[in-house]
């Protein structure tokens, strides 16, 4: 018989390439209907669709409260509400983008989208409440676990329980989120794209508060060293956003690390322990017919 080895089970490098191409490919498609069907929600005069949107959270609710789970499947959940929120906040910037690009947006349509931002934020987080509030009181599961999966996230921002490993600190939160970034950049990167397309459609109208127009003005220029010079210093600006958040999510695990939650586990393992030491029985004492008879 052949003795199957772990070389014979190695998938080849291009089937790979193909599998992720197809996953990316497919999940960016349903990314992009879902912002499509938000930014008709958020820009359509009438409220029925987002309605229908905010209605379908609260629905989410029906279909989990009923059904039994345990710790590690609570933090599956949880871990999944933490994707939804920031794919929500992100798919709500990008449409705020296109609508700016677009030009003719006044102060007070600016400001009845951050109306209608805030009215979905608030019917996610308080579906989410709700949500969270049956499953523990149902199945027996104290509020304080929470603050365990905080201190398994900390854990894995700073690096702890993954050493020796030839890992990055935050794909390794990441990867215990399951948030997936390639199809998010398709995404951003599409409707970028096609904010820019509007830009340079629209630089004609004489809208001089356009967020792009002095970019559009140099390109149509012909200046495009100052175009990419632009770029550059937004990308850098960017890569220091993204270096200064991430010294502020370690400084906050940290702070998680050695604050609260720390306290708080010590002092449930001395309750355990002063438990344990007022379980062992002392030695029965001897009765005086025993020493009677001994004597």
């Amino acid at each position: 018989m052949h003795s199957y080895s772990h070389t014979d089970l190695t998938i080849p490098h291009h089937l790979q390439f193909i599998v992720v191409g197809v996953y990316v490919i497919v999940h960016s498609l349903f990314l992009f209907v879902h912002v499509a069907t938000l930014s008709v929600a958020v820009n359509s005069a009438d409220n029925a669709l987002l309605t229908l949107l905010i209605s379908g959270n609260f629905a989410e609710i029906k279909s989990t409260v009923f059904k039994k789970y345990n710790k590690q499947n609570l933090f599956k959940i949880t871990t999944s509400d933490i994707c939804e929120r920031f794919k929500l906040g992100l798919f709500l910037l990008l449409i705020l983008f296109l609508n700016r690009f677009q030009g003719e947006m006044t102060t007070s349509m600016v400001h009845d989208y951050y109306s209608m931002c805030g009215i979905v934020f608030a019917a996610e987080l308080i579906s989410d409440w709700i949500k969270h509030s049956f499953i523990t009181k149902f199945n027996l599961i104290k509020s304080s676990i929470y603050f365990d999966y905080a201190l398994i996230l900390s854990g894995d921002v700073t690096g702890i329980g993954h050493e020796g490993l030839n890992l990055d600190y935050t794909h390794a939160a990441v990867k215990r989120l399951g948030l997936a970034q390639i199809p998010l950049v398709c995404v951003t990167a599409r409707y970028l794209h096609e904010a820019v397309r509007f830009a340079i459609a629209f630089q004609g109208n004489g809208d001089v508060d356009h967020p792009v127009a002095a970019l559009v003005d140099l390109v149509a220029d012909g200046n495009r060293w100052k175009f990419y010079t632009g770029l550059m210093q937004g990308m850098a600006a960017l890569v220091l956003f993204k270096i200064v958040l991430g010294i502020c999510i370690r400084i906050v695990a940290r702070h998680y690390l050695g604050g609260p939650i720390s306290n708080r586990i010590s002092k449930s393992s001395s309750q355990s322990t002063s438990r344990k030491s007022s379980c062992v029985k002392s030695p029965p004492k001897e009765s005086s017919s025993d020493t009677k008879k001994k004597q």
